[in-house]
Order: C-alpha cells, then structure tokens, then sequence
C-alpha cells in the first residue's frame, strides 16, 4: 500500500521527523521549502510548518490536504478560514514551550531591571566610567501585569508570583470569572487600569484584529515612567513607531521584544539603536526541551489525524462538525 505524503517545510528537531518517517513518506525541506514544495505539494495529505505562509493558494494545490501542523503555538501564518471551507484542520503545539517562553520573558525581565545587556555592551566596547550608571531595581514586591492567561502568562505569572514576590495583575477578558479568581489574581476588567499600575506590562496573547496595534501611543502614555514592556507574543500587538518615541523620550523606563512585525527585524530598525531597548529573533520558545516537544506534538498530531483519529489541538474544530 502507498504510504501517505507528509511534507515538514522547515527544520525541527528529529524526534518528530522520526515518528513521521515511520508512518508516513516523508518530505523534508529545511533549506529551500518555497521553492521545492510546489514539486511536491500536490500528494501532500498533511504539511508541518513553522513561519512559512500557507495560503488558500497553497492549499488548492494539494487535493489531498487533510492537516496543517503547526510546529508553534501562534497560527497567523495559517489561513484558518480558507482551510476551514476545504475541510483541512489547522492544529497546533499549544504546550511544547509555555515553560521556555516563561522564562524567556523572566531573562528579558532580568536585563532590563538590572540594566545587564547595557552594561555588558559598554563594557565590551571601552565605554564603561562608573558602577553608578548601572543601578537597577529588584523585582520583588514589583508588580506584574500579565495580558493574557493562557499558558504562557499563567506560566509565567506563577514563575514571579512564586519565585520573586511579585505582585499579579491580569487582564484576559475571554477568561471567565469562575476560573480567574482560582488564580488569585488581581483581575482588571480593561486594559488600562493594568497598564497603569504594574512596573512590568508583559504580552502573551495571538495576534489577531483585535489585538492588532493594541499598545499604541494611548496605552504607554497610561504606563508609568518606570515601567517596563516586554512583548514576546506577535511583533503586531505593539506600535513600534509609538513604542520608539516612548523609549526615546523617557516615558517608559524601557522595553524588551522577541518578536516584530518585519522579521527578523532589519538592523536599521529604529529600536535597535535604543540603550533601554533589547531585541531577541523571535527565539523565545526555542530551547533543545521545546523544540523537541513541539516537533514530537507537531508529528503526533499529524499521526492521529491521518489515521482518523480526532487532533487534540484543533485550531477549526467545526471541521469535524
């Protein structure tokens, strides 16, 4: 019997390539995916992704679709709806890498709180003068304002809460009150008391037209002059622009991002010329521990599907309906 075509479009750890080699024909296409999946697309019953766009396009090419996997929590490079009308599930990896992305942002916290990557600049580029320019503040009895609890922000809400002292204060309007007061949490029913209170503002929600441009100019004129941002979500949930002239002017004390609208970002991107300002290339989720769950839950996924199983993360579940 012919065994099914399954093509993973970018590199992932080899653990999920093993599991899908022995079920499936594999195709693997770390190097050069844009330009060898139109030779190969047309037998595909299921695609793994990371970053690569799949468009409806994409899609009508493979009469066989059955899944889009993808390796990753985020989907907006994924056209949901298209997928949904050709009766192709979309899934994801939602619990691969909540620990790293955690942690990520408990680094980025860390830096920018004791000033770590400036001084570690100034001091590899002969510029450091004196020990007082580096003067930071503790996190603990800070308070932490979380947007989002899914599984990176409570994730990362128990990491501070437990681990440095802080204080929490969470806004996610699509969590219901019952389950919100088991976290213990100081809940805001709107953005901006949030802002206005906490010392540190993280992000931990998709990018959807929602949330698009969420923290413009109006919201970090609400955040204090000593607060400090870090978005490691959706480069789109941040007016970049915006978030530049308030780093520039001293209206936030300073800001930290692992993702951007244009990526990876170029070098002549005004953020980066910012001292208060650190940039990571949307690396947050990509520890040896996560990107080994993420590709066996991606190739997992891909294996219940094809054998008429019910994914257990379908992003479009009335596909089954």
């Amino acid at each position: 019997m012919e065994r099914k075509r399954v093509i993973v479009t970018e590199f992932i750890d080899p653990a999920g390539l093993e599991i899908l080699a022995r079920y499936f024909d594999l195709v693997y296409l770390p190097d050069s995916p844009k330009v060898q999946l139109a030779q190969v697309i047309d037998k595909a019953y299921a695609i793994g992704v990371r970053l690569l766009p799949v468009t409806d396009e994409l899609m009508a090419s493979a009469p066989r679709l059955k899944i889009v996997a993808k390796h990753g929590v985020g989907y907006d490079n994924i056209d949901v709806a298209a997928a949904t009308s050709r009766r192709i599930v979309v899934v994801t990896t939602p619990k691969a890498n909540a620990v790293s992305v955690a942690e990520h942002i408990l680094g980025m916290m860390l830096c920018l709180a004791n000033r770590i990557c400036v001084a570690d600049a100034d001091l590899k580029a002969g510029r450091f003068v004196r020990r007082e320019d580096y003067i930071g503040v503790e996190l603990k009895g800070k308070t932490l304002g979380v947007v989002g609890l899914g599984r990176i922000g409570s994730e990362t809400a128990r990491k501070c809460k437990s681990g440095f002292g802080m204080n929490i204060v969470a806004y996610d309007p699509l969590l219901s009150a019952e389950t919100f007061e088991l976290t213990g949490y100081r809940r805001t029913e709107t953005l901006g008391p949030l802002l206005e209170d906490a010392d540190f503002v993280v992000l931990c929600l998709p990018l959807t037209k929602q949330t698009t441009n969420m923290i413009g100019a109006r919201e970090l004129a609400w955040m204090k002059p000593s607060a400090f941002l870090i978005n490691t979500s959706r480069g789109g949930l941040v007016d970049e622009k915006a978030l530049y002239t308030a780093l520039a002017e001293g209206r936030i004390a300073g800001a930290g991002m692992d993702a951007f609208v244009k990526e990876p970002p170029s070098s002549k991107n005004p953020l980066l010329t910012l001292g208060n300002f650190i940039a990571t290339p949307h690396v947050a989720g990509a520890t040896h521990e996560a990107m080994r769950r993420m590709s066996t839950d991606m190739a997992e996924e891909i294996v219940r599907t094809l054998s008429g199983e019910r994914p257990l993360y379908p992003v479009n579940p009335e596909v089954y309906e």
